[in-house]
């Protein structure tokens, strides 16, 4: 394998690394994983794989583009750089790399989730902490759903909360806190009346 590839692997790896932090909560929700909030622990680290992402790519970049010396049989010497091919595997890598890195900003849109199932009796905020982006509050408001007995959830990470509304005969609060910090958060009911709350 050539050190070009070598090096444009290395950037898409090194750019998903650096946004781990929320496609990882995504991922394990539509793969239904538990434990989502092992992801926050990459947020700190995540400039140093922006740096190693961009230092790669230059390096896939300077590899793909320059001029390289070729000895023929004959003693003659010609100069060539990398194949198209390669270029474009360098110009690909970019573009997810981008994308990857782009991805806690591209603003996912949180809608609250139903649960037909169940009727809600009730209602509780929860101040939840530990997220850091909106990509883990897709995760909890996932996993809140999936509760037997919560009729609807919305979680909303500029506010740092949840709203649920749920069935006091089929699911308390101290259960919903328990699923909130199985995945990796910490969680507690908010002194805010629920009724005072917009959901989004």
């Amino acid at each position: 394998m050539e050190k070009s590839n070598i090096t444009t692997i290395g950037s898409v790896v090194s750019a998903i690394v650096a946004s781990l932090c929320c496609i990882g909560p995504v991922v394990a929700l539509l793969l239904g994983i538990g434990s989502i909030g092992v992801f926050t622990a990459f947020e700190a680290y995540r400039p140093y794989f922006i740096g190693t992402t961009a230092v790669l790519l230059g390096l896939a970049f300077y590899l793909s583009y320059r001029k390289r010396e070729v000895k023929c049989e004959d003693g003659t010497c010609k100069f060539e750089s990398a194949s198209k091919w390669n270029k474009l595997s360098v110009w690909l890598a970019t573009i997810l790399a981008a994308v990857a890195i782009a991805f806690p900003y591209l603003g996912i849109t949180l809608h609250a989730s139903t649960n037909e199932n169940a009727t809600a009796g009730a209602t509780v905020v929860l101040n939840i902490e530990g997220m850091d982006c909106k990509a883990c509050a897709f995760g909890i408001q996932g996993t809140l759903s999936r509760i037997a007995g919560v009729h609807r959830a919305t979680v909303q990470y500029e506010k740092g909360n949840a709203i649920v509304d749920y069935d006091p005969a089929l699911v308390q609060p101290k259960t919903l806190i328990d699923h909130v910090e199985e995945i990796g958060f910490k969680a507690k009911p908010a002194e805010t009346k629920p009724e005072t709350l917009q959901r989004k």
